[in-house]
């Protein structure tokens, strides 16, 4: 799976984006979203980034309520810190001081709008300046992580440390990019209930700030009130000429290498930057902004509105759930964030200062740049282009249930189909993914055309470089591999491809393999313990055509480590090779095993082994698990993936309690080893019982499931985390 788009399905905290392909899209769900109780509606339709939390108290209370939080406070070892942390605040007073605090009315009012301001309703979003400021980063970043290399390289060091090599070069970005050097706007919301409360604690608050401000020079009169639209706010205005520009020394960035007309630029660009942070009532809002200016808490509920966007059409089903969250990222971030070709222009730009300094002719300075164009072009159609993202979370009887939207392109996935290998995970196992990919030979093609043409480069540029000897034993070995390379690309082509063409793949993780010597090394243990199976699954097209393919690829291996026998002074053990496997015909399939060598002392129920049937292909560490996955049983996994007959791209799962279920062997190993030495009996079963009390908790996170499928254009992934309180 892409991990682009992982990173665009799970936007939970904090998300970016202002998006220019999409800021046309028509509104497809204007005032039907109006009856949220939410700060979306306040939120212009270009914002970078949008996120909210709410329900918060509510979800605090029912922590504090569970039978899971009344068990972690009566541990004794909870109960034993909260006892020595009270008397060491009483016997250095410092705990009739906090109470005496706490006591305090204006200290109690202050506390009780904290409480309010984290109770209800907590957002944050930017305006789009953050996509060109995402931008400066990376550049800088960039920069920061060539320029040494580059440096380096080109014999340009003149001694100078790789930190300082690494200022010069960001300074060079920065001045390149000056137009983009300023703070973005940032606005942060938290509902209150009780404006009041707000109101004179604002009160109080503007007067501190006025007399710390007024007793200084810099600060003196930049504090002052200002209406925003309809309401008042205090606000603090800075600016880059208040720093003391004349105590920084350009010499010192001429020292590092930095360009003086580079410096000047952006020390210029600095010197005219604006910081404004602002504070005030919105209504039910106290709202804090921070940036350049005070533009993104003016557009707040004015203009188009982000909720009226296409991308929350979605949001309409679910307005009447608890909702917990509420998260946006538009394209252009995306974009930003997820850009790879980006990356791909920085290597190529590097690649070029370099072959400007190489002693290489013209003509092949003007071929290695043609080829390094057109590998950079190649390379960007690997990387899916990203869209908008919208996520949202709403608490049920069961736990929390998300869904996440992430638009672009997803041709690599294919959801068109229900995904049968859900069939062939062995029921309920504790870990797992399956997918499937559309198969792409057009992929391989270009990994093959740019191995032949390094392979061109490695033989015009890197062997005459090499001593006699060692170009000797290169062209000895190449001789004998190259006819076997060639042989595996026709296998690739001609059987594996064609035997794959189903495109599904899983990756399975168990835990019912046990025994109580895995190694002959390490001691025994009384009982049997479980050990981790991680497996491969793959949907199979041509169970025929696949099998002969993995003959072929045994044969070149055994081929390729011939050829290094070949190579003067390389020994390579008579006996080593991939050898012939156990073979073991089943009801459900054919199984190849690889006994492992006797000295090596690994449990025999351990057997690396590949398996074959006519609808998947089976790598795992033992024969019984194979066997399991190898048989059709219907999935058991509850939550979202309780049915699983209907179109998907992808499944997810996580069996969080069975996960620690598998670990409790260990756990109680640790600990008893851990409390051997302990005489005290009822104290050794104190220590035990605390542990599986903490362990019990924990499983409270039953699971978590998801599924990933196409709808409207959209990857939309649906997951559900189980949650279950402990018995009293």
């Amino acid at each position: 799976m892409n991990a682009r788009r992982w990173n665009c399905c799970f936007v939970w905290s904090l998300v970016f984006a202002a998006s220019v392909a999409l800021a046309a899209s028509r509104p497809a769900a204007a005032g039907e979203l109006d009856k949220l109780d939410t700060s979306l509606k306040l939120i212009p339709a270009d914002a970078a980034f949008y996120s909210s939390m709410m329900r918060n108290r509510e979800q605090f209370e029912a922590i504090k309520k569970s039978n899971a939080c009344v068990k972690v406070l009566a541990m004794p070892i909870v109960q034993k810190a909260i006892a020595d942390f009270t008397a060491e605040m009483t016997e250095q007073g410092n705990l009739a001081q906090l109470q005496a605090a706490l006591e305090n009315p204006e200290t109690r009012k202050a506390l009780d709008l904290f409480v309010e301001m984290a109770s209800h309703e907590m957002f944050v979003y930017g305006d789009k300046d953050f996509a060109d400021f995402v931008d400066l980063f990376q550049s800088a970043n960039a920069a920061q992580s060539f320029g040494p290399m580059l440096a380096q390289i080109t014999g340009q060091t003149n001694d100078r440390k790789p930190n300082e090599i690494q200022a010069a070069a960001i300074v060079s970005v920065l001045a390149k990019h000056a137009d983009q050097i300023r703070v973005p706007n940032l606005v942060v919301g938290f509902k209150v209930k009780n404006a009041e409360l707000a109101k004179e604690q604002l009160i109080k608050l503007e007067m501190i700030a006025n007399i710390l401000a007024e007793n200084s020079e810099v600060t003196k009169g930049r504090i002052k009130k200002t209406k925003v639209g309809d309401f008042e706010y205090l606000v603090l205005n800075l600016d880059g000429s208040m720093l003391p520009w004349d105590e920084i020394s350009e010499e010192q960035f001429k020292e590092m290498g930095a360009d003086e007309n580079n410096v000047k630029k952006v020390i210029e660009q600095l010197k005219k930057a604006k910081l404004v942070v602002a504070l005030g009532l919105r209504g039910d809002y106290l709202v804090a902004s921070v940036g350049s200016s005070l533009e993104a808490l003016e557009k707040l509920g004015k203009g188009d509105r982000l909720i009226d966007r296409v991308e929350f059409k979605p949001l309409v089903k679910y307005a009447d759930r608890r909702l917990v969250s509420i998260s946006y990222a538009s394209e252009a971030i995306n974009q930003r964030l997820n850009n790879q070709p980006k990356s791909i222009d920085n290597l190529l730009e590097t690649g070029e200062q370099l072959l400007a300094t190489s002693d290489l002719k013209d003509e092949q300075k003007d071929r290695i740049r043609k080829d390094a164009k057109s590998l950079s072009a190649d390379l960007k159609t690997l990387f899916p282009k990203a869209g908008a993202a919208m996520a949202l979370s709403f608490l049920t009887d069961r736990g929390l249930e998300s869904y996440q939207y992430a638009w672009g392109d997803h041709n690599g996935l294919d959801g068109s189909k229900p995904l049968g290998l859900l069939e062939h995970i062995g029921g309920n196992p504790l870990f797992g993914v399956v997918a499937r990919q559309k198969c792409n030979v057009k992929d391989y093609d270009l990994l093959v055309k740019w191995l032949k043409t390094g392979y061109g480069y490695f033989r015009e540029f890197g062997l005459p470089l090499m001593e006699d000897d060692d170009r000797e034993k290169v062209e000895t070995f190449t001789k004998a591999a190259l006819p076997l390379v060639e042989r595996l690309d026709k296998a690739n082509r001609e059987m594996l491809f064609p035997a794959l063409a189903d495109g599904q793949f899983a990756l399975v993780v168990d835990a019912r393999l046990t025994s109580k010597q895995f190694i002959a090394s390490l001691p025994a243990t009384e009982k049997p313990m479980p050990m981790l199976e991680p497996a491969l699954v793959i949907g199979v097209s041509d169970a025929k055509l696949l099998e002969k393919g993995l003959g072929e690829y045994r044969a070149v291996v055994n081929g390729l480590i011939d050829a290094m026998r070949q190579v003067e002074d390389v020994h390579v053990p008579a006996n080593f090779k991939i050898p012939e496997p156990q073979v073991t015909e089943t009801a459900d399939g054919k199984i190849f095993a690889f006994t492992l060598p006797e000295p090596w002392g690994v449990d025999k129920k351990i057997v690396p082994n590949l398996a074959i049937s006519d609808k998947v292909a089976v790598v795992s560490i033992s024969r019984e698990h194979t066997g399991r996955l190898l048989k059709a049983t219907p999935p058991a996994l509850g939550g979202v993936l309780a049915k699983s007959d209907r179109p998907l791209a992808v499944a997810v799962w996580f069996q969080w309690a069975g996960t620690l279920d598998a670990a409790m062997p260990w756990i109680d190993f640790a600990v008893e080893k851990a409390v051997a030495d302990q005489d005290d009996k009822a104290e050794k079963k104190a220590v035990v019982d605390q542990v599986r009390t903490g362990v019990d908790v924990f499983k409270t996170l039953r699971t978590v499931t998801d599924e990933g499928y196409i709808e409207d254009g959209a990857l939309v992934n649906h997951s559900m985390l189980e949650i279950q309180d402990v018995g009293k």
